[in-house]
């Protein structure tokens, strides 16, 4: 789909606007997020609506927006009696805005990534799985950060507990679609830019950011919002396994591809370049400390990097060269010193 005027040319690739072919696992999510969101607005509708005695009444005894039900919300002093709300919080939505969003971007963007992905398991396992365990950290930072400053932090509050499509997928567009131009803003002179897909994440959780601390006031949200991005990334990065046919080659230097170890996928070019100098440092001894000392995760080989490289460009991603020439580097280095021993 594309759009032109005088001031911006707008277009979408038409692989991800592909309607005709829904795979499996994004109709039954979306089906199931669809259900699960109106089966909540039904039962708070009429839990606003009855009284204590179960009798219909016309004038409801509370707010719409004070009804609150734990099977589907995630509520920190309820999660015990109602551990199922880990999962179906990251199926249901309260905003009509968040609700139309995830589900044009479910609809849309999760039949292109599955198609791209060639695996209905891994998108399952990516919004409920990934989605599950970042409601269960953040119900763990939140009580914990409840006894320690109780008097800030609200046990009775909802925790927005879905947040993965809206934040995972744009990190997936990047990755799959890096140097593809969304918006490309030709007037005014001074705002010419081109808007690539790899700006989209920083974007969406800049927006987001901003609209919890200084709107809606949530900062367990704010809290939320920047775990679902750290947890999706360091999956896609580092654990995700998929196909040798997802990446178009049957060779058996592909047999599966792990995780994605290319340079351009490195957390460091998530952010822009002005606050690098001071988050490169930072993340370097992070990577060191949970690869090397603590053996969380197995540091990329030479090999998994030029492999993720030579993936990424296929779909389109530059070279990042000053990390082929450290690499080269510290490659003729280990050489010399092995000859020198």
């Amino acid at each position: 789909m594309e759009y032109h005027c005088r001031y911006f040319d707008f277009a979408v690739p038409q692989t991800i606007l592909d309607r005709h072919n829904i795979p499996i696992a994004t109709k039954c999510l979306t089906a199931a997020y669809v259900l699960s969101t109106l089966t909540l607005f039904g039962l708070r509708l009429y839990a606003c609506y009855s009284d204590n005695n179960n009798v219909t009444t016309t004038t409801p005894p509370i707010s719409f927006h004070e009804v609150k039900n734990p099977i589907f919300q995630l509520i920190p002093n309820k999660v015990l009696k109602f551990p199922c709300s880990i999962v179906l919080s990251n199926l249901v939505d309260t905003n009509i805005c968040k609700f139309v969003l995830n589900l044009i971007n479910l609809l849309v963007g999760g039949s292109f990534i599955e198609r791209n992905w060639n695996s209905s398991n891994e998108m399952i396992k990516f919004i409920l799985g990934i989605g599950s365990i970042t409601n269960l950290v953040v119900l763990l930072i939140t009580v914990a950060a409840h006894y320690i400053v109780p008097n800030l932090v609200n046990l009775d509050l909802i925790l927005d507990g879905n947040y993965t499509i809206l934040i995972g997928f744009p990190i997936i567009y990047k990755q799959l679609l890096p140097e593809t131009t969304i918006i490309d803003i030709k007037s005014p002179s001074f705002l010419e830019k081109k808007f690539r897909f790899k700006l989209l994440p920083i974007l969406v959780m800049t927006f987001m950011t901003i609209t919890q601390l200084f709107i809606f006031r949530h900062f367990s949200n704010v809290l939320s919002i920047w775990i679902t991005f750290f947890s999706c990334w360091i999956y896609l990065r580092f654990y995700q396994v998929l196909p040798a046919s997802a990446i178009g080659t049957t060779s058996d230097y592909y047999n599966s591809v792990q995780g994605d170890a290319s340079d351009t996928f490195q957390l460091i070019y998530f952010f822009p370049d002005i606050i690098k100098p001071l988050l490169k440092p930072i993340f370097n001894k992070t990577y060191t400390l949970v690869s090397e000392k603590l053996n969380i995760i197995t540091p990329f080989k030479e090999t998994d990097i030029d492999k993720g490289n030579d993936i990424a460009e296929q779909r389109g991603a530059k070279k990042v060269a000053d990390n082929v020439k450290d690499r080269r580097r510290q490659l003729a280095l280990d050489v010399l010193q092995e000859r020198l021993v």
